[in-house]
C-alpha cells in the first residue's frame, strides 16, 4: 500500500554482533552518552546503539533516507540477521492516528453533504472539515511519497554497512524471526 510509510527487511551478515553495533556507532551520536562526539567523522543517525538492538533516528540532510529505524540484531557468531524496521514516524500509532482522523472527517463531510443532498460543502463548518481532510491527506501523502523514494537507498545503506544481503523471511532460520 503506498500511503503505509513502513517497511520491514531482514538482512544477513557474517559479521559478528559487536562488528555490527560498533559499525553503527561510528556513524550514530549516542543519546545514551550524553551527545558527546568522539572524532571528526560526519554523523548520520541520532539514537541507542547497543549489540542487541538499536534505535535510530536519521539526522543527515547528505543522504535520502527513512526517518526512523528500528532493529534487531539476531543470530550467532558469523551468521547474523538484523530484523531492520523502517518508517516515516517512530511509531506505528501516529500512522493510525493520521487515519483515523481522515476517515473521520470523510464520513463526517459524506453525512453532510447526503443531509444537504448537495455536491459540495453548504456550511463553514463543511468548508472546514473539507480543509482539514485534504490537510491531513496531503501530509500522509508527502510522507509516504518521502519514505518510499528514501526507502532503497536506506537499505543500500545499511547493507554496506555491514556488508550484507536483503534476504526473505523465509530465508531466516525460525529461531532467529
Amino acid at each position: 500500500m503506498f500511503l503505509y510509510p513502513f517497511k520491514t527487511q531482514f538482512l544477513k551478515t557474517a559479521l559478528t554482533r559487536k562488528q555490527v553495533s560498533d559499525k553503527l556507532i561510528q556513524q550514530t551520536f549516542l543519546s545514551d552518552a550524553d551527545y558527546k562526539k568522539t572524532d571528526n567523522q560526519p554523523r548520520i543517525f541520532f539514537g541507542e546503539v547497543s549489540e542487541q538492538d538499536f534505535t535510530l533516528e536519521t539526522i543527515t540532510q547528505q543522504k535520502s533516507l527513512a526517518n526512523f529505524c528500528t532493529g534487531e540484531i539476531r543470530g550467532s557468531e558469523n551468521e547474523i540477521y538484523i530484523l531492520l524496521q523502517l518508517g516515516a514516524w517512530q511509531h506505528r500509532r501516529i500512522f493510525l492516528l493520521f487515519a483515523l482522523l481522515i476517515m473521520a472527517c470523510l464520513i463526517f463531510l459524506a453525512n453532510h453533504l447526503i443531509l444537504y443532498k448537495a455536491l459540495y460543502p453548504q456550511t463553514l463548518a463543511a468548508w472546514l472539515l473539507l480543509g482539514t481532510f485534504l490537510a491531513l491527506l496531503a501530509t500522509l501523502y508527502s510522507k509516504a511519497k518521502k519514505f518510499h523514494s528514501g526507502t532503497e537507498e536506506t537499505m543500500a545503506h545499511f547493507s554496506a554497512l555491514w556488508e550484507a544481503q536483503p534476504i526473505d523471511k523465509k530465508e531466516v532460520p525460525l529461531i532467529f524471526q
